[in-house]
């Protein structure tokens, strides 16, 4: 059974089925939920098509930009009918509500994840659909009437709540919940051991402290300036710059900052993951595991991850097996999008050696 599972390795290899993190919620790059629809007609029911065409199209853009770079945003391709008709695979109707003439709602688009793959590589556009494990985020507001951080009324946290979340995003950010026992400040941002501690409790990977100070409270002029800390593993959360932000409310101010900061944090793992199709690289490597339950988490981590081309098995023996894996971009790439299916990918003595860290 186990050399039968050896040669059926390349079976659903394109299928690049994705997993649900730590955090609960389901991530699929090419579903775009929570897309707002509002039209006006003679009836409802004439309104309603309108609607949900004009959303369809609003979901092709989201989906765009949340797969592809920033630099890239001119060049994406226009959601035509002809488009839409091939990259769209269905959608559903998340609520909705009606008057005479009018229909408003939100909805869910369902893209076809090959239609699209074909439409960004037809255009030259690099992109990117590995999704990074959750982080998790802390938010820390001082002011001058003190600081908060697992209290309820903590404006910074409310803010990241209150954050649309209608792009979706490829790195899933848990926003640590108010809490009555929570580690002081002063533990939390003194001792490693803490922060990793915190992350353990929750089944993160990774934390990401965000200190939000004011600096400036005038009304209609306020200052806010945002520094972060990170803990664990994924190195694109490392040196994330401090970041100001002004506006003229506490609330809308403290909401920008969200929504900037959490594109920056996108931006930073999609260039870490991004798929240039011009760049392609193989590399031979040493895979061992226990058994047959481990041999499959590897084989599945492989078929799941979206820059893996080609996988052949050249040797096998009931503890290890030497592949080689033809795949797009640079080997660092190859182990970052590994390391999401907790699969390390690592040089040892002039070798690469994979295994995973959860036999």
């Amino acid at each position: 059974m186990l050399f039968a599972s050896f040669l059926a390795f390349g079976a659903g290899l394109d299928a690049h089925a994705q997993t649900t993190p730590q955090s609960g919620r389901p991530v699929d790059p090419f579903n775009v939920a929570g897309i707002a629809v509002d039209a006006s007609a003679d009836s409802a029911a004439a309104a309603r098509p309108v609607a949900l065409a004009e959303g369809q199209r609003r979901a092709f853009t989201v989906l765009l930009r949340r797969l592809t770079l920033p630099d890239d945003a001119g060049r994406l391709p226009r959601p035509s009918e002809a488009v839409l008709n091939e990259v769209v695979g269905g959608f559903g109707i998340d609520e909705e509500r009606a008057s005479a003439t009018r229909y408003i709602g939100k909805i869910s688009v369902q893209f076809r994840a090959d239609a699209v793959r074909r439409l960004l590589q037809d255009n030259k556009l690099p992109y990117s659909e590995t999704p990074s494990r959750p982080v998790l985020l802390v938010p820390l507001w001082q002011s001058a009437a003190g600081a908060k951080l697992w209290e309820a009324d903590n404006p910074w946290r409310e803010a990241w709540l209150k954050r649309p979340d209608a792009e979706g995003g490829l790195v899933p950010l848990s926003i640590a919940p108010a809490m009555t026992n929570g580690p002081s400040i002063e533990r939390l941002l003194g001792s490693p051991d803490e922060l990793r501690a915190l992350t353990r409790r929750g089944g993160f990977a990774d934390v990401l402290v965000l200190a939000a100070t004011l600096q400036q409270a005038d009304p209609g002029n306020i200052r806010v300036e945002i520094q972060m800390q990170h803990q664990g593993e994924a190195a694109f959360l490392d040196r994330i710059e401090t970041f100001t932000a002004t506006g003229g409310t506490q609330e809308e101010t403290l909401l920008t900052a969200a929504i900037e900061i959490a594109r920056r944090i996108e931006t930073r793992w999609k260039y870490a993951t991004v798929i240039d199709l011009e760049k392609q690289g193989q590399l031979s490597v040493a895979a061992g595991f226990a058994g047959l339950a481990e041999w499959n988490t590897l084989r599945n981590a492989l078929a799941a991850v979206p820059i893996v081309r080609k996988v052949e098995v050249l040797q096998v023996s009931h503890r290890d097996a030497q592949i080689l894996l033809d795949f797009y971009g640079e080997t660092e790439q190859l182990s970052t999008a590994l390391a999401q299916r907790d699969v390390s990918l690592q040089q040892r003595d002039g070798f690469w050696v994979m295994r995973s860290r959860k036999p």
